[in-house]
């Protein structure tokens, strides 16, 4: 068998002891404890950082939110800060215009706006954000417009009540106005970095108004419009018989089983019902001139869309008659035409009122008496007692005025035959004192009417010439997603131009009304 072979020692190798090996798990045990209390160092140094990072996030967010780029429009670098305020507007106007409908139309108002689809593509977030980038891009191009033009206006008067109001309505609320601000505001909303957002919108407003005035329609302009469309401003007086047919009710039975059945009339029912009604509106047809209810200056928006076309038809002349089916409603309507014209006397009114809950009309008109007793001393009281913030800047003033307009209290007196400059009274009505002045009588309601469509259409095409200047909108942080593909989910360029994506209602510039100031 052959010799197996050994290997060669390293004689460079060391025999560990037992006392070698003892030292050196102490020292393994010292570089550990060494180990251990720099790395407890560390861990230390990180937690700090932690600590004094959370800390700091909250200011550092904040000046991040008010001076980062959070979206363009046009060249105008907007602020999260700035964003978010014209948001809140935004998103409570609407809120507050539509209110009545917004279950109609299935957005919960407790709910996140996130998680509420608007339409296929579209959140109610995604909505609001459009109507917010709306807003801005309307008061960017109004306020660089203003400037292009040399306007100028001091906001000052009306920022230091948009302060009161807000110290008020925080007290009111019972939270800081610091708080307040944020909630109304924005997450990062301070009544400082807030400011220049507010005074923009009430120049922008001012801007507004002053071109308004400018380009006013003429008298000329109003009656070339009136010429075109005179149903729409003409009043009526007719008689007419209303004759329902006598439908069977629906009954409800109980079957074998003890469950309620209810069955409704048959078609064959409903049509003898209407058969009926058929004869008797025709016999009310030869008596609707002496029975007929009389209806007198009636303008075609206040008339069913049933009878309308009959009543405004332009071959329609004294005397006719007819029997109108109402298929819906299951009716007959028996009309008698009288007359048609174009209501010269139906008069607006300029006013000034001072409007309040707390029920003093009669010592503030001692006090306006005491006073002098005069328009501009009726004035100077409006802005100390009336609680109508629509107004309560402007003196009151509320320039002609349409009997639609007003509660029948306030129209009896203010369109009273004998009503004249300089008068005055106090009316309740609902719980509100009207403590009012009467400035003016003003020009017909159908001048009016047509003056402020003409004003409208024309400023809603000075707004959209304007707004072209700042029609791009760059998203380059992703915050807007309804400028995303809908297709595809990603973003096409990060841009939108003017008139792109959803149709928001147009909306003329408004300032803050209503907002409130904090402590910072």
């Amino acid at each position: 068998m052959s010799k197996q072979e050994t290997p060669q020692k390293d004689e460079t190798q060391k025999i560990v002891t037992k006392y070698d090996r003892k030292v050196q798990r102490r020292k393994e045990e010292a570089a550990r404890a060494e180990r251990e209390k720099k790395i407890g160092r560390i861990v230390g140094i990180a937690i700090l950082v932690l600590i004094v990072a959370a800390i700091a996030y909250l200011p550092v967010r904040k000046f991040i939110a008010a001076h980062s780029t959070y979206i363009m429009v046009g060249d105008h670098k907007i602020s999260e800060v700035e964003f978010d305020y014209y948001y809140t507007l935004t998103s409570n106007d609407y809120l507050e215009t539509y209110g009545d409908y917004l279950a109609y139309l299935g957005l919960n108002v407790n709910g996140s706006f996130d998680s509420q689809a608007y339409s296929d593509t579209m959140s109610w977030k995604d909505y609001f954000d459009q109507l917010t980038v709306d807003a801005i891009r309307q008061n960017k191009a109004l306020l660089d417009e203003a400037e292009a033009a040399g306007f100028t206006y001091d906001p000052s008067e009306e920022y230091q009540a948009f302060v009161d109001d807000n110290k008020e309505a925080a007290a009111d609320a019972g939270v800081t106005t610091g708080k307040y601000y944020r909630l109304t505001f924005g997450n990062y909303a301070t009544a400082s970095n807030i400011r220049p957002f507010v005074e923009d919108g009430y120049i922008a407003t001012a801007y507004y108004r002053q071109v308004a005035e400018s380009k006013e329609a003429s008298e000329a302009e109003i009656q070339a419009y009136y010429d075109e469309n005179t149903a729409d401003y003409d009043s009526v007086d007719y008689r007419m018989t209303q004759i329902d047919a006598q439908i069977p009710e629906a009954q409800t039975t109980t079957d074998a089983d003890g469950n309620e059945v209810t069955t409704e009339p048959t078609e064959e029912e409903i049509q003898a019902a209407m058969d009926e009604a058929k004869k008797l509106a025709d016999e009310a047809l030869l008596t609707v001139g002496e029975n007929g209810t009389e209806t007198i200056g009636s303008l075609s928006s206040g008339v069913s869309t049933v009878y309308r076309e009959w009543l405004f038809d332009d071959a329609r002349k004294e005397g006719d008659t007819t029997v109108i089916e109402d298929t819906v409603s299951h009716r007959y309507y028996v009309l008698m035409f009288e007359k048609r014209y174009l209501n010269e006397s139906r008069k607006t009114a300029t006013i000034r009122a001072i409007m309040t809950t707390l029920g003093n009309g009669e010592a503030i008109l001692a006090e306006w008496a005491a006073a002098g007793g005069t328009e501009e001393a009726f004035t100077a009281l409006v802005p100390s007692y009336s609680q109508d913030t629509y107004s309560n800047r402007s003196g009151g003033l509320y320039e002609e005025l349409n009997r639609s307009a007003l509660p029948d209290s306030l129209n009896d007196w203010i369109f009273s035959e004998e009503r004249k400059p300089g008068d005055t009274v106090s009316l309740v009505d609902q719980g509100v004192t009207y403590v009012l002045y009467y400035v003016s009588e003003g020009r017909p309601e159908w001048q009016v009417r047509i003056a402020g469509t003409l004003l409208s259409q024309t400023m809603s095409d000075y707004m959209t010439e304007i707004e072209e200047k700042w029609s791009t909108v760059s998203d380059p942080k992703g915050k807007l997603v309804y400028l995303k593909t809908p297709e595809t989910g990603t973003e096409e360029t990060g841009t939108e131009e003017s008139g792109t994506g959803e149709t928001a209602p147009e909306t003329v510039p408004e300032t803050a009304a209503g907002s409130e100031t904090e402590t910072e």
